[in-house]
């Protein structure tokens, strides 16, 4: 995955606003790590892995990765 269709996606998924940091959260990793991705480190296969799956569920569902959570929690 390439940072910008990873960015587009994030942007999707979790909105224009603050998207690096919910996608940091999401993920579970420093979102430095977020940034460096997008200053030229390759994406690594978990995270595009992640993505693809949450943009599937999302397809599928109309829900974001944070409201399948909150789904989740209610269960």
């Amino acid at each position: 995955m390439d940072p910008e269709t990873l960015r587009q996606s994030a942007i999707l998924l979790f909105g224009e606003r603050g998207w690096q940091s919910r996608l940091s959260e999401a993920l579970g990793v420093d979102r430095s790590s977020v940034s460096r991705w997008f200053a030229g480190l390759p994406v690594p296969g978990p995270v595009a892995a992640a993505v693809r799956a949450w943009l599937k569920l999302y397809e599928l569902t109309g829900e974001k990765p944070f409201e399948i959570d909150d789904l989740i929690d209610k269960n």
